[in-house]
């Protein structure tokens, strides 16, 4: 793995907001106003982000997702925009405990993985959201335990949950924060992950975020899972020293700062 290569692809490539999460993750100086001049240009009024984060497009629970996430990456955690998120987040929370895709974006063609009204989109941005909300401190809320029974009533005698394998990864975070790494949930579903380990071998991308759930939840690096997605992420690095995405070029920056971020929380740098 060669760090130094990955440093100087984002440095290259990266928008005024990546080259930030760099310096953020490297600990060099750097303007603070960056992420949050941008984070609150992009809000909308009632603490949503709008479809593939273009202004004046409808409010889309994916994109706000993502935007959180950089909160959370970018220790923004008290700050407004995270404060206003965060309700946003629970004034549209289903009944049921479940987050749906805004039916508005519809008009948008969106990508299968974010269709509204299909149960596998709402099984994944309700583990997201939920394992978001869990580091924000909001793992004792009346929402996030409803929206941990809404998962376990979708999950296999297996261990795995409903929908694409997202799924499955995304509450490992979920449930070891709320009930421990050694927990039964957490174990089904790491067997789940193991036994469909080819299909995360997407260029970086799912291996990171996989990585990443397994990390908060409390997943050391000698479990063999762990180490086996590690090893992998290491091998998949581009000759220009950048991961890929299974979304396309426009994200190897991104997907590559997720790769380091991860990458270093494990100490494998």
């Amino acid at each position: 793995m060669n760090v130094q290569k990955a440093i100087s692809f984002v440095e290259e490539k990266g928008t005024a907001v990546e080259k930030y999460r760099l310096h953020f993750l490297l600990g060099k100086e750097r303007n603070d106003e960056i992420p949050l001049k941008y984070l609150e240009g992009l809000q909308k009024e009632d603490g949503s982000f709008p479809y593939n984060d273009e202004k004046n497009k409808e409010s889309c629970l994916n994109a706000t997702c993502g935007n959180l996430s950089l909160m959370i990456e970018l220790g923004l955690g008290k700050a407004d925009v995270c404060r206003k998120t965060v309700n946003y987040l629970f004034k549209v929370q289903g009944k049921d405990g479940s987050w749906s895709e805004n039916e508005a974006v519809k008009k948008y063609n969106p990508p299968f993985w974010d269709m509204p009204n299909d149960l596998k989109t709402t099984m994944w941005l309700t583990a997201h959201i939920t394992n978001l909300l869990i580091q924000l401190g909001y793992g004792k809320s009346p929402g996030v335990l409803k929206a941990a029974k809404f998962l376990l009533k979708n999950r296999d005698e297996e261990g795995k949950f409903a929908g694409f394998l997202h799924s499955t990864w995304i509450t490992i975070g979920v449930f070891g924060q709320l009930e421990g790494s050694d927990s039964g949930v957490v174990k089904k579903a790491l067997k789940i992950i193991d036994q469909n380990f080819e299909k995360l071998k997407d260029g970086g991308g799912d291996l990171a975020w996989c990585l990443e759930c397994f990390y908060v939840a409390g997943i050391p690096k000698r479990n063999p899972i762990a180490e086996k997605c590690i090893q992998e992420l290491v091998s998949l690095q581009n000759e220009d020293g950048s991961w890929g995405s299974a979304d396309g070029e426009k994200y190897a920056v991104s997907t590559t700062l997720s790769v380091l971020g991860v990458l270093k929380k494990y100490k494998v740098w």
